[in-house]
């Protein structure tokens, strides 16, 4: 119903476009009369309150199609959203609003300019021969949509996370999203036979290869956002599988395959303000010191000893993680019992960890209880 009343408008503005589609399709006129088509149309004068609800729910629809987009990059850069006072909803509900009728502006724009191609005049172009100017043009207007694509990306990509990504990070995603969807839908449609569909749907034909666009487009829109969240948070990604890891003890061959990737993490060692080396019998830290930060071991021994408790941990163990959360000074001695090389993780970096991943904070937990 939303396409026939568009269809309707846009025939009541352009009564010529009813002439050219008789002409494209001549078996129509044996059931139909262009001039009595036309007349019809242009008989429609004002507009109705059934054309009124159809562009508020239109409307009501794309703005909920973007909330939902805004959704999904906030589930992925872990972004609590907070419901904010009246002005502020309604200040949201304005540049969503903007939204809205920019792009239905540039959709609008770029079928005008297509439109342009089939005037054989180019005033603003008079020095080049014509088949040049018809080139130039082409190859403009057909790029103004992933123009438009990119620069919309960037702008959602930069804003929306609330994380401050990095402008090259976003500007790269942009690009790679929208040259990547580019490429896709140049071998879909060259693979997508059409006239099939036109055959078995008809006019909806086309809504459905635009609602196929969308999908993939959609799809390949998050793949870059997730991108941008690995790139930005790699750090604390990989100190969580480390964290995270099995004991040996415990592995399977799936857990034995995670120690394998996981157990020297070259990226972090290749970080030397991070890196801590003891000699045998050094102190880590002892009781009563200030603590700083959690520690994992990439090669040697550590003694951890308590009044009441000695604990030995190797290659692959993470500790003093606890005291990150909820100590301000260390509880135990730690004394390296052979040359050892450690990875130091911040109390920042390691409670921002625990906020956002809930498998980490789950094993804290876990920690905190047994200690």
């Amino acid at each position: 119903m939303m396409i026939i009343v568009v269809l309707i408008r846009i025939l009541h503005a352009s009564p010529d476009v009813v002439k050219s589609i008789f002409g494209t399709i001549p078996e129509l006129s044996k059931y139909f009369s262009a001039e009595q088509v036309i007349f019809a149309v242009q008989s429609l004068k004002a507009v109705h309150s059934f054309e009124i609800i159809i562009g508020i729910s239109i409307f009501w629809m794309a703005r909920r199609f973007f909330a939902s987009v805004f959704d999904s990059l906030q589930n992925i850069f872990h972004v609590q959203k907070k419901r904010g006072a009246l002005i502020n909803q309604v200040f949201m509900f304005a540049i969503e609003a903007i939204i809205v009728i920019v792009v239905a502006a540039a959709i609008f724009l770029f079928i005008s300019l297509r439109t342009i191609l089939d005037f054989p005049l180019i005033p603003f172009l008079p020095l080049l021969p014509e088949f040049m100017k018809s080139a130039l043009l082409s190859i403009a207007v057909n790029h103004i949509p992933n123009i438009l694509i990119f620069i919309v990306l960037f702008v959602i990509y930069k804003t929306v996370p609330g994380t401050r990504p990095k402008k090259s990070v976003c500007a790269a995603s942009s690009f790679l999203c929208s040259f990547t969807f580019f490429i896709f839908r140049a071998v879909m449609h060259l693979f997508l036979n059409t006239a099939s569909y036109n055959v078995i749907y008809g006019v909806l034909s086309q809504v459905i290869i635009l609602l196929m666009d969308i999908y993939f487009f959609f799809t390949f829109f998050l793949f870059f956002a997730q991108f941008i969240f690995v790139y930005q948070f790699f750090d604390e990604l990989l100190i969580g599988e480390l964290y995270l890891l099995p004991k040996r003890e415990e592995v399977g061959f799936l857990g034995a395959a995670k120690l394998l990737l996981f157990i020297r993490p070259d990226y972090l060692l290749a970080q030397d303000a991070k890196i801590i080396n003891l000699k045998k019998d050094d102190y880590l830290f002892r009781v009563g010191d200030k603590v700083d930060g959690a520690f994992y071991i990439v090669k040697g021994k550590i003694n951890e000893t308590r009044p009441n408790q000695s604990l030995f941990r190797k290659r692959g163990d993470f500790f003093g993680e606890v005291g990150c959360i909820v100590r301000k000074f260390r509880d135990s001695d730690t004394i390296a019992k052979e040359d050892t090389k450690l990875i130091k993780i911040d109390t920042e970096t390691f409670t921002l960890l625990a906020h956002k991943n809930q498998e980490v904070a789950k094993k804290i937990l876990q920690q905190i209880t047994s200690s």
